[in-house]
């Protein structure tokens, strides 16, 4: 069992053997990767699915991925309301010209783009990398993928482009298998330093973009936000095996996925492809109890899932 969830018993037995090899390793063997966050940023975004922006487009994809890669476009670039080197991916990508062609011409001309999306930080890459929120003068870009743990993805609009409806499975793509994925959620590392204005967050690696599972709610999904809702449920494989007992789902408003959660109640199943992301929520939980419990602050990292496409049964 980890903090954040139960997992089945074969991940149990993997997560056990690995617990006792990194108890080996120097406590910061694990945090190549820091996070430094404005409190006051955790606290705006920790109950909301998508943020706004004004997305300075640097470096875009000339074209979308092909199926067989994930079908995304992918823009690498700044906005003032994120502070961080960002990457903004339309889903779905090809059934979007317009959005695509706004992204492009927002790197063409320097001039910011207004976009809609998920808002996501997840250490999807490796290598030493520190991130702050705010830096002066911020990093440069040089291409499409530049250090970077936030992204927009996936985009819900793009200038006057609503892409709710890209919220669908991409045809032709193998998503990431709930086993492995699960498992490298599960055991991630973190380890969490509050401070007056900022907090910082060392983990490393994280990876396993769109995985396919089948969830089955824990509760009536009732906990709406602004734009959209959050429900607990248990993670299963598709042979209906039990990965993770707990675990926050994400659903976007206006979306397919969102459409669907919300004819279900406590104990039903949905097949789903969702992307993961550190939960800003449970950060935010952690922060506010870790003078009574000071162990919070090394539990694994916290995570949720956001629900991007529903699968047939």
């Amino acid at each position: 069992m980890t903090r954040n969830g139960t997992v089945s018993r074969r991940s149990a037995r993997a997560l056990a053997c690995f617990g006792a090899w990194a108890l080996l390793l120097p406590a910061v063997a694990f945090a190549d990767i820091t996070i430094t966050l404005d409190n006051s940023f955790i606290e705006k975004y920790k109950d909301r699915a998508t943020i706004a922006a004004n997305f300075t487009v640097a470096h875009a994809h000339p074209k979308p991925n092909p199926a067989a890669k994930d079908g995304d476009l992918h823009a690498a670039g700044t906005a003032p309301e994120i502070g961080l080197s960002t990457v903004a991916e339309i889903m779905n990508a090809k059934l979007s010209p317009k959005a695509v062609a706004a992204l492009h011409g927002s790197e063409s001309s320097g001039d910011p783009v207004a976009v809609e999306g998920v808002w996501r930080l997840w250490c999807e890459h490796g290598g030493d990398s520190e991130q702050v929120q705010g830096q002066d003068p911020p990093p440069p870009i040089d291409n499409t993928n530049p250090p970077h743990v936030f992204e927009i993805h996936p985009l819900t609009a793009v200038d006057d482009q609503r892409l709710a409806s890209d919220f669908k499975p991409i045809t032709g793509f193998k998503y990431k298998d709930a086993d492995q994925a699960f498992l490298a959620y599960e055991k991630l590392a973190s380890q969490i330093t509050p401070g007056a204005s900022q907090t910082t967050i060392r983990t490393t690696m994280g990876g396993y973009n769109y995985v396919e599972f089948v969830l089955e709610l824990n509760e009536d999904p009732t906990h709406q936000l602004d734009d959209g809702l959050t429900v607990f449920a248990s993670i299963l494989n598709q042979a209906g095996e039990l990965l993770v007992r707990n675990r926050r789902m994400v659903f976007v408003k206006d979306t397919a996925p969102f459409a669907k959660v919300g004819t279900l109640k406590k104990g039903d199943q949905l097949h789903v492809v969702g992307v993961p992301r550190i939960s800003l929520s449970l950060l935010n939980w952690r922060i506010q109890n870790a003078t009574a419990r000071p162990e919070v602050l090394n539990w694994t990292l916290p995570y949720e899932i956001v629900v991007v496409a529903v699968l047939p049964k």
